[in-house]
């Protein structure tokens, strides 16, 4: 099996993003906020109440395929997360998140990057006095935006998104079936 493969480039997020920030007061799209183990979330399966008040009008709508990056500090991720909004057509976004599109780049791709060692490096330097007294990171879209990535060709960044998809899905099948066998294996013991 013969396939070509292209050097990866190195670029900086600038050079392939475009920054969103529009806004729909009128919308009634999903109202959703970003967690750094599971990416988009819909605010009320986090809350028992749309906690955005007021603010909801200076949301930003994003639509699917843009991405966001949450520059809140986590233990998971202490420089923040980026994802692509692939769960919804498209959602209202806090405000406060960095958010753009990637033009023809694959989304998912752009988004392991960008949550990847690389990158955490890169904002660890850019990012100077740590986490304000909202817990936001003190990052500018600018700042963000000046990160380097490698970058593969087009269908590369597509096949390996697919590929890591498919490795997400299959773990979380795996996760999912111990406690059923688990669960099977205690009622065979008992009844021994």
């Amino acid at each position: 099996m013969s396939q070509e493969t292209s050097s990866w480039e190195q670029c900086k997020l600038s050079s392939i993003a475009e920054e969103v920030t529009r806004t729909d007061p009128e919308s009634n799209a999903p109202v959703m906020m970003i967690t750094a183990s599971n990416g988009f979330i819909e605010q009320l399966d986090r809350y028992a109440f749309n906690n955005a008040g007021e603010s909801l009008k200076k949301y930003i709508l994003l639509e699917k395929g843009e991405m966001a990056y949450n520059h809140g500090a986590s233990k998971l991720r202490p420089y923040g997360s980026c994802f692509a909004l692939t769960t919804a057509e498209n959602a209202r976004i806090p405000f406060v998140y960095h958010c753009f599109s990637v033009g023809e780049n694959d989304p998912e791709f752009i988004s392991m990057e960008l949550n990847g060692s690389r990158v955490e490096n890169q904002l660890r330097r850019i990012i100077s006095s740590g986490a304000r007294m909202d817990g936001l990171l003190n990052i500018s879209y600018e700042e963000y935006s000046s990160v380097e990535l490698m970058m593969p060709s087009i269908p590369e960044q597509h096949a390996l998104a697919d590929y890591f998809r498919k490795l997400d899905n299959l773990i979380t099948l795996h996760q999912r079936e111990p406690s059923h066998i688990l669960k099977e294996g205690k009622n065979a013991n008992q009844h021994q």
